[in-house]
């Protein structure tokens, strides 16, 4: 019965195209732009959609990274020791007045060398400042291993966790399971020192840089607590075009002696801007000797044009810095302060995971180049009857046609 209805069908048409010539031209322009049109669809889609992100919940086997932590040093108070720095640096060797030491940041030079009064009086290991340090509620004997010295934009730091002393995330030292009954890093540091405490929680490739968010450890016990979803990638994603995946990978830079990171392309951004506005910088990533680093007038240069306004602006419109592909996923859950300080007159600081995540994102490549080509030989075969083989069968008789015509 199908076969009959489609002889009448075809009658039909043979009968309203008298010229069957006309009829096969009409057939193959509509293949041909159907043809087109499926094309430019999947070429679309291999350009822009050829990743995607999935999730899985078996959460019992996995070891998950703890949150990079970086305690940053700045200004405090004046001490006897401060105000002894300043006056052997004074231009005459006499006593400064108290508004001139109390007004003096380590970010300025007053006619001091800023630079150099920091590295005299900050501390350039955490055994100067950490008393003890617990993992998951057990003693951790020697911080160096943990928190590692940088000098960064904000100012002398000190990383735990962080991508950029290790070869990769799995070499780190601090990981828990879903089955740890704790899953927290509590910090006791002196006190009554001359520089205080920012403590930055983040993903381990970043770093502490001029937006991040801070909390200041004061003399008040408190534990802020975050909950963390990972992300891991295939490793074909990295040959993804970046235009197409939407983040990049941490040697995925123009400086080989930076890694990639949200936090490093804002401030080498930022740096560029300060530069074109004033001619200086505050910080800058490079190794450059030539780099010009601001006094007072370039800070008040820089004051004047809202730079943090402008950076934001910049990187907003121009979409300049993509997130890493290995970016964690950190929430604020909240914070508190505990009733009782359990360390005497020593501030107490304690980081916590809420809750042990129940889900992971994978990314994963959904659109190969190979896919392409499978998809594209499925719509010529489907439109013009043709496989590799008839292809290949049409350009033999071709060649033979070819060779009888000259053999003759």
């Amino acid at each position: 019965m199908a076969g009959k209805y489609c002889e009448a069908a075809i009658g039909f048409l043979l009968r309203s195209f008298s010229n069957r010539r006309f009829f096969w031209i009409c057939v193959i322009i509509l293949s041909v732009w159907n043809m087109t049109t499926i094309f430019m669809l999947m070429k679309n889609r291999s350009d822009t959609d050829s990743t995607s992100i999935g999730v899985t919940t078996s959460y019992i086997s996995w070891i998950n990274t703890f949150p990079a932590v970086s305690i940053c040093l700045s200004k405090n108070r004046i001490t006897k020791e401060f105000s002894e720095a300043v006056k052997r640096r004074s231009a005459d060797g006499h006593s400064p007045s108290y508004t001139y030491i109390r007004t003096l940041e380590f970010n300025s030079t007053c006619g001091v060398d800023i630079l150099g009064m920091r590295k005299e009086l900050f501390a350039s290991s955490c055994t100067e400042f950490m008393e003890k340090i617990f993992f998951s509620e057990k003693l951790l004997h020697n911080c160096e291993e943990i928190f590692k010295f940088h000098e960064l934009e904000m100012g002398y730091c000190f990383l735990a966790n962080n991508l950029i002393d290790y070869q990769s995330i799995e070499k780190m030292p601090l990981v828990y399971s879903s089955l740890d009954e704790f899953r927290n890093l509590r910090l006791v540091l002196r006190s009554g020192l001359i520089y205080r405490y920012d403590i930055y929680i983040h993903s381990p490739e970043n770093q502490p840089y001029f937006n991040a968010l801070a909390y200041t450890i004061t003399s008040d016990p408190s534990v802020h607590s975050f909950n963390v979803e990972g992300i891991e990638n295939n490793h074909d994603v990295i040959e993804e075009p970046v235009s197409q995946r939407m983040c990049k990978f941490d040697t995925e830079t123009s400086d080989n002696n930076v890694l990639y990171s949200f936090s490093t392309c804002m401030s080498k951004i930022r740096s560029e801007i300060e530069m074109n506005l004033c001619n200086c910088t505050l910080f800058s990533q490079s190794k450059n000797s030539s780099i010009k680093y601001c006094g007072v007038e370039g800070i008040s240069c820089l004051d004047k044009g809202n730079l943090a306004a402008r950076v934001i602006s910049h990187v907003g419109s121009n979409m300049a810095c993509l997130p890493s592909c290995m970016e964690q996923q950190i929430s604020y859950v909240g914070s508190r302060e505990k009733n009782h300080n359990d360390y005497g007159d020593s501030n107490m600081v304690e980081i916590e995971i809420t809750s042990p995540p129940t889900a992971k994102y994978f990314r994963t490549v959904t659109q190969t180049k190979l896919d392409l080509v499978v998809a594209i030989g499925g719509v010529i075969g489907l439109f013009t009857g043709a496989s590799l083989l008839n292809i290949l069968e049409v350009i033999s008789i071709i060649f033979s046609k070819i060779k009888h015509t000259f053999a003759r």
